[in-house]
């Protein structure tokens, strides 16, 4: 089952028949047409998002079995909207995201399901703790409660 709530002004999209406790590790999977580290204002960003990961018990690896892919994205350019596509086994995942938006997707690699994604708007210009701000509100609903 998939649901929908509010992400900071975007909508977030969670399997909530998954028992999310079972991932542990994460690895970024970067696809050809993603933005990741494109612009100055993804480095912050991203290591805000690995430092909250931490807090909530995932630990980034480089191994070749990693519980949970995760997908970064951002359109801090002047598109007014920004489509992305991403491509895991078999499965087509797409998304779109607003100028000022950071997207979040992860990807459980064994059943190649998108399992979690949610977006947020984040000023580029942002201070560090307007960033740490924003990273806690996105991933504010992970790990989601199971029903």
């Amino acid at each position: 089952m998939v649901a929908a709530a509010a992400g900071q002004n975007a909508p977030c999209r969670i399997d909530t028949s998954i028992d999310y406790s079972k991932f542990k590790t994460y690895q970024w999977d970067r696809p050809p047409d993603s933005e990741h580290a494109k612009y100055p204002a993804d480095a912050p960003i991203v290591e805000e998002i690995e430092r909250q990961f931490a807090k909530k018990g995932l630990k980034k690896t480089e191994s070749n079995a990693p519980e949970l892919l995760v997908c970064y994205h951002s359109n801090f350019g002047t598109e007014q909207i920004k489509r992305y596509t991403m491509t895991e086994g078999e499965a087509t995942y797409s998304g779109t995201i607003k100028t000022g938006q950071v997207a979040i997707d992860m990807i459980d690699p064994t059943t190649d399901k998108l399992v979690w994604r949610n977006a947020a708007d984040i000023n580029p210009k942002a201070r560090p703790q307007d960033v740490t701000k924003a990273v806690s509100k996105l991933l504010a609903s992970y790990p989601p409660k199971r029903k």
